[in-house]
């Protein structure tokens, strides 16, 4: 373990949360509820209708204003909420 690892306390991440290396960890595939809108113009920053993409805060995938808003339309749908 080098000096920056015991700094930043970065260990065997199986060692540090009691997992087995030869147990895979299963993720879920990420809902994108999370949307962040980004602009390219900065007179547009804040009029979310002028976002040029917007950003899943959460997983880090682009998407263009139409599949954010399909996004936005089916979220209930895919977070099974009713």
């Amino acid at each position: 373990m080098g000096f920056l690892d015991k700094l930043f306390k970065r260990g065997d991440a199986s060692e540090a949360e009691g997992l087995h290396a030869d147990v895979p960890v299963e993720r879920d595939e990420c809902p994108h509820t999370n949307l962040v809108p980004k602009w390219d113009e900065p007179d547009d920053i804040g009029h979310e209708d002028k976002a040029s993409r917007f950003d899943c805060g959460t997983c880090g995938a682009t998407f263009t204003p139409a599949e954010a808003q399909e996004l936005r339309e089916t979220e209930a749908e895919r977070i099974g909420a009713v």
